[in-house]
């Protein structure tokens, strides 16, 4: 464990395998394949020097309580994307650390950041000439999430070429030791390439280089993969970057000091494509879209596609954060709400759990505590997802028969309460939803996919409520 320091003095430097963010002389690389970076033009690289040096940055010193930081590095273009990104994001991170929102958002707003120069470089024109014969290509932010499997498979199915990008976040422990044996099989199965990226100032994040406990540090995250993907999108003469951010990302709330609060995070928040794509647009010097396929649909309808259209895929799905002791052995460790919530997904979306890796009944006596946040669920205070998604694959998990002691404090404190407004959960949460982002050229196609399997999807589920209340009344 590492102290805390007194002062914060922020460099970076290019190397041959990317660049080292060095806070008061210790170093952090960021590391690329050698053939993604070797490509790269020096004058990109500068650019994205300078504004990775204060991406990773921007939280240390609130993390610290410390007024200010210097910076050796020049003054970035994202510098105002990512305050407006940053700000937003404080009434989140200040809920999960159980501290004053309002002191949250004026402790960022006083952070005074002083830099080497004020000459923000701009990159030069990039000439981008698609090669017609060729599909478009895509970089995926991949994590074996969901919402990264689905994007690769919808990818392949649209007619466009998946580059999955994994960054190695050490700060979940034992998460990348699972994730190296699914690359090995997933490349060998979809004969494609997952490029990883060590990007070890994520150790920063929840303050864990110092021993600290914080949400502070994850709010820019997919903003901050937009910009680390570049290389990627230079080399590859990509069309578009394809994060996950699905409907529930939208949803927002007043906290108890009435100061509106981004539940998923501001960076994931649908309204914040269009500035993430102008963003990377900037850096690279030509247009790149940033662009979310998952954006009309909720976790629900997700699970469901991936594992009743893209099985091959979805087998190799991995949700958890895996940093506990139960996720050392086994890519789940079904002790985490995150876990208990997939597990929910799956038993309502019709999936065999099993078939999404999992191997206990997180129903059961010995796992209650994984669904206590659902039964007592505060509005104010949500932990993960929303008590109505989970409600709605309690309702549909209840139906398919799937029993255990999570299931019967169901039937006795919700059950009544979600039959009353079925039609209503099922349209949102296994329906489509409005989107804003999607160019015509993509919505069409893939509109069409997403009809097809929303649409069977509430049939089902409604023939199922149907025959339950036929038998039980």
């Amino acid at each position: 464990m590492h102290t805390a320091p007194s002062s914060l003095t922020i460099d970076a430097k290019i190397t041959d395998e990317g660049i080292d963010i060095i806070v008061n002389d210790d170093s952090f690389p960021i590391r690329y394949p050698k053939e993604i970076w070797s490509q790269y033009p020096q004058n990109l690289k500068e650019i994205l020097r300078d504004n990775l040096a204060y991406s990773t940055t921007l939280y240390l010193p609130q993390m610290f309580g410390l007024p200010k930081a210097e910076m050796r590095t020049s003054r970035p273009i994202a510098e105002t994307f990512l305050f407006k990104n940053g700000i937003y994001d404080m009434p989140i991170c200040a809920l999960t650390d159980e501290a004053s929102s309002v002191e949250y958002v004026k402790n960022f707003f006083n952070s005074d950041w002083s830099f080497a120069d004020n000459n923000i470089a701009t990159p030069k024109t990039v000439d981008f000439l698609p090669n017609e014969s060729k599909p478009p290509r895509a970089i995926i932010p991949f994590s074996f999430g969901k919402e990264s499997l689905l994007s690769f498979a919808l990818s392949r199915e649209l007619g466009i070429e998946p580059i999955p990008v994994l960054f190695i976040e050490p700060a979940n422990i034992f998460e990348y030791e699972h994730k190296k044996e699914l690359i090995e099989r997933f490349q060998k199965e979809f004969d494609t390439t997952v490029h990883v990226v060590e990007f070890s100032p994520g150790i920063f994040r929840y303050g864990t280089y110092w021993g600290l406990k914080t949400e502070l540090g994850w709010g820019l995250h997919t903003t901050e993969y937009a910009l680390l993907t570049l290389p990627f999108v230079y080399a590859y003469q990509a069309h578009y970057t394809f994060p996950g951010n699905e409907q529930s990302c939208n949803d927002i709330f007043n906290d108890r000091e009435g100061v509106r609060t981004y539940k998923a995070g501001y960076d994931q928040h649908s309204d914040w494509l269009s500035q993430q794509t102008l963003l990377a647009t900037l850096l690279l010097g030509r247009k790149i879209e940033v662009i979310s396929l998952m954006e009309p649909l909720y976790e629900l309808a997700i699970i469901s596609i991936l594992h009743n259209r893209y099985p091959e895929v979805g087998k190799y799905q991995m949700s958890c954060f895996a940093d506990s002791e139960h996720g050392r052995s086994y890519r789940w460790c079904q002790r985490c709400t995150k876990c208990g919530y997939m597990y929910a997904l799956c038993c309502g979306a019709g999936i065999p759990p099993e078939q999404a890796g999992f191997n206990k009944n997180l129903f059961g006596k010995e796992y209650e505590e994984i669904y206590e946040h659902f039964f007592g669920y505060d509005p104010k205070h949500p932990i993960y997802g929303s008590q109505d998604e989970l409600g709605t694959a309690f309702l549909l998990a209840e139906c398919a028969g799937h029993s255990g002691e999570s299931i019967e404090r169901f039937r006795s404190d919700l059950l009544p309460y979600m039959r009353e407004r079925e039609d209503q959960l099922i349209d949102k949460y296994i329906g489509l939803n409005p989107e804003k982002n999607l160019p015509p050229s993509l919505r069409e196609p893939l509109m069409k996919i997403f009809t097809v399997e929303t649409e069977d999807f509430k049939n089902k589920a409604r023939s199922s409520l149907k025959q339950a209340k036929l038998i039980h009344g």
